[in-house]
């Protein structure tokens, strides 16, 4: 007896091969396969070869290919950024997929719903579609035991945490991108785990967890080279270089930097060979090679201008800026540093039309998804209408009986829906590990607070505090007792404040307070109350006794921008980091002011600074 051997996906020649011969309803799938294969390297055939198969699904009555057609269409019309029309092409293939009872095909239309609403920012939609498909494949994947749907699973966990990444919650993103890397492990997926591994340096990167960093990037790396992914190990080798020159390491990161160019060269990687260049400029002004910097710097603003890249043109005009003032040609520095200022407000002027562009469809998509949901609810309705219509012309006590039940069913339907909804906006609000508020949902907190300290004219308080040696706690007990620890901080914080006050996890073990009409001098005093609170007390987690201690910083805010409060609070707990820890240190707004003058005075005449 034969063995059944597993079937390799179709080429994109096999496929177009087979097209010549090929009839009816299995015509109607090779064309969406070839749809498939050619819409991310050239929309407008595969919107031209969905439309084929959609007219010919149609013809035949093939629902199956006419849902998988539409399916891409909304590839096609996602990929050219028409986010209204990809998002009625995935909501009309679900309808289809969900009467045809195909679970992965659903799975597949929500993540691509919340596709789109990732890429118009709407993080709270996005979330709701990739949780619903994350149910969806969960479920498959335990009741059938499919490869596809806990592969999918994984690719669900890495988008989900993408959105809490920009949503601000680093810490639940991380969890995310664990559990990615885990399925992937567990299922076999190894073209998945560079990838994730490097979204996951990433993220310790911008916290400045820097060995953390090195490690994961240095796992993508030695995946990337054994699953032959060139790209991959480029991003990971210039991430490396990036590391170690944020560490001081200066030798280690232009050996890595120049690694990573040699594998963009090869490929002939413009953008590769640019973003390279472009660190190696920085790089060479660090190491005091100023006039291989310079020419560095020359050949990278060619590149940029030749690939229309202005954003790094900037990088390399500020860069540029620096190099001349240390070689003391003020001249230069001076003509540069203003060329680096227009382009940096053109560039910010553009920001803001596509920032209003992206609200002004996000707003639309959001009035095309009430439209499409408020549709399927009506089509419901009159499909149930018109069952029992026709069951009632036999049995009239029965459907009266089937119609009461069917209102209880709707109400307790929708009564559930708001219920999943109001828990994926908390979800979207709150550090899925403390419960405190995240880092998204303190900043709304604070804009509001700003809001009302300029109408009143009262003052607030900021505290931001961070675990001392937090690291050797991790290192020592390991980062279960960590979570841990974590979690019974953030308790003796809240118990430390009043009910108006909020407590958000600001980022890895540190947590940012905001005391709503609070003077300096009272927020102080909070800070060294809530010291007491941690010190007082031994942290118990494995059978051991852990005696934990905070720094903390303090500013007072409303009469400054919330941004430099926070940095003034930033400010004062790391000067108390740098000066023994332990302790309450403040930073007035005063001398911020005056700073903040001093530096706009500056910034006028040499818009970068060293």
């Amino acid at each position: 007896m034969k063995t059944a051997r597993k079937t390799e996906p179709l080429s994109l020649p096999e496929v177009e091969n087979l097209l010549e011969n090929t009839g009816g309803k299995s015509r109607a799938d090779l064309l969406n396969k070839l749809a498939a294969l050619v819409v991310i390297n050239d929309k407008d055939r595969g919107r031209k070869i969905s439309s084929e198969a959609l007219e010919l699904s149609g013809n035949l009555g093939y629902r199956r290919g006419k849902a998988a057609a539409l399916f891409g269409l909304g590839d096609a019309a996602r990929i050219g950024g028409e986010y209204r029309a990809a998002l009625e092409y995935y909501a009309t293939s679900l309808d289809i997929f969900e009467v045809l009872g195909d679970p992965i095909q659903q799975g597949r239309c929500l993540r691509r719903l919340g596709d789109v609403q990732f890429y118009v920012n709407n993080l709270n939609l996005s979330l709701k579609h990739y949780l619903n498909s994350l149910m969806i494949f969960e479920k498959t994947a335990e009741k059938t035991g499919s490869a596809e749907a806990k592969i999918n699973c994984g690719h669900l966990m890495a988008t989900i945490g993408n959105v809490l990444r920009d949503s601000g919650d680093l810490e639940a993103s991380l969890d995310y991108y664990r559990r990615c890397h885990l399925i992937y492990i567990r299922e076999g997926f190894t073209a998945g785990i560079p990838g994730i591994l490097y979204n996951t340096g990433n993220i310790f990167h911008s916290q400045n967890r820097f060995d953390e960093a090195l490690d994961v990037y240095r796992q993508a790396l030695e995946e990337a080279e054994e699953s032959g992914d060139d790209y991959l190990e480029s991003l990971a080798l210039s991430s490396l270089g990036s590391v170690y020159m944020d560490s001081g390491e200066l030798d280690a990161a232009e050996d890595h930097f120049s690694r990573s160019m040699d594998i963009a060269e090869k490929q002939d990687r413009r953008r590769g060979i640019l973003s390279s260049r472009v660190k190696l400029v920085e790089l060479g002004r660090l190491q005091g090679n100023l006039d291989e910097a310079l020419d560095q710097s020359r050949l990278a603003e060619q590149l940029a201008g030749q690939l229309e890249d202005r954003k790094s043109l900037t990088i390399i005009l500020k860069e540029r800026t620096l190099i001349h003032r240390r070689m003391a040609e003020y001249e230069k520095a001076l003509e540069t540093s203003l060329a680096f200022q227009k382009l940096s407000e053109e560039l910010l002027s553009e920001k803001r039309v596509r920032e209003i562009d992206i609200l002004r469809v996000r707003y639309e998509t959001e009035a095309k998804e009430r439209e499409i949901e408020l549709l399927r609810r009506e089509r419901t309705v009159q499909r149930r209408m018109i069952i029992g219509a026709v069951v009632g012309l036999a049995f009239t006590g029965i459907s009266l009986v089937l119609v009461f039940r069917n209102v209880r069913f709707r109400i307790r339907v929708n009564r559930e829906l708001a219920d999943a909804y109001s828990r994926v906006e908390k979800l979207s609000q709150a550090d899925t590990l403390t419960g405190l508020a995240n880092r998204r949902a303190m900043m709304k907190s604070l804009a509001a607070e700003q809001t009302r300290s300029s109408r009143t004219g009262r003052s607030f308080g900021l505290i931001m505090t961070d675990i001392d040696d937090f690291k050797q706690v991790n290192d020592r007990y390991g980062h279960a007792c960590g979570d841990e620890i974590l979690v019974e901080v953030s308790k003796r914080l809240e118990k430390a404040l009043r009910n108006q006050d909020i407590t958000a996890r600001w980022g890895g073990e540190e947590f940012l307070l905001l005391l709503p009409e609070t003077s300096l001098h009272s927020a102080v005093k909070v800070a060294r109350k809530t010291k007491v609170l941690i010190e007082e007390t031994p942290f118990i987690c494995s059978n051991a006794s852990i005696n934990l201690t905070m720094t903390f910083g303090v500013s007072e805010g409303g009469v400054i921008p919330v941004e430099d409060a926070i940095q003034l609070a930033d400010t004062a707990l790391y000067r108390g980091k740098r000066t023994g820890k332990n302790s309450v240190n403040f930073q007035s707004s005063s001398r911020k002011t005056v700073l903040h003058k001093l530096g706009s005075a500056l910034r006028r005449a040499h818009p970068a600074s060293e």
